[in-house]
């Protein structure tokens, strides 16, 4: 078995998190303010810190600094400020896992960029956007897709994400 976290960034006051947080409570009520998600995997000895901190990639689609679109960084440049995130520990069958990590290295290198309009997609039936960008909670859900956790694919925002998670009994939790 292999354990991966979906990281789920929270409201910080930044006025981008608190649009995205706000757009999506609408339709998501009771849920937590969550504005972003990520796909936390450790590194090749199942770690996800060790003496030089956290190690270990993360996968989604942002459009933060240099990077625009799907892509796989090094956890320590995503979570600077442990304090911000929320996570869900899963535990996944490996060759899930190994298949899913192919998945998200080819959507990677494919990367063709953010998808802003498909956060309309939250709560409508027709997916807005381009079927070939993704959103950051999009691109976790299909990680999640590609290994067991969820089976049927659908567009979430990152507060129903973890209302899904939740509603699967993952527990949420905090860095200490």
């Amino acid at each position: 078995m292999k354990t991966i976290r979906v990281l789920e960034y929270k409201y910080t006051g930044k006025f981008l998190n608190w649009a995205i947080s706000a757009w999506t409570g609408l339709f998501n009520w009771n849920t937590p303010r969550y504005s972003h998600s990520e796909i936390w995997w450790p590194d090749e000895f199942g770690k996800f810190f060790n003496s030089t901190g956290i190690v270990g990639e993360c996968f989604t689609s942002t459009m933060r600094g240099d990077y625009n679109g799907t892509v796989i960084r090094p956890a320590r440049s995503v979570i600077k400020y442990a304090g911000r995130w929320d996570y869900f520990e899963i535990e996944v069958d490996d060759p899930k896992f190994k298949s899913a990590e192919c998945w998200a290295r080819i959507a990677a290198k494919r990367n063709k960029g953010y998808d802003k309009p498909a956060v309309m997609s939250f709560f409508l039936p027709i997916r807005f956007g381009s079927s070939s960008k993704d959103i950051c909670s999009e691109t976790a859900y299909s990680f999640l897709l590609q290994c067991g956790v969820f089976e049927v694919a659908k567009i979430p925002s990152p507060r129903r994400l973890a209302k899904w998670l939740m509603k699967l009994g993952y527990c949420r939790q905090c860095f200490s």
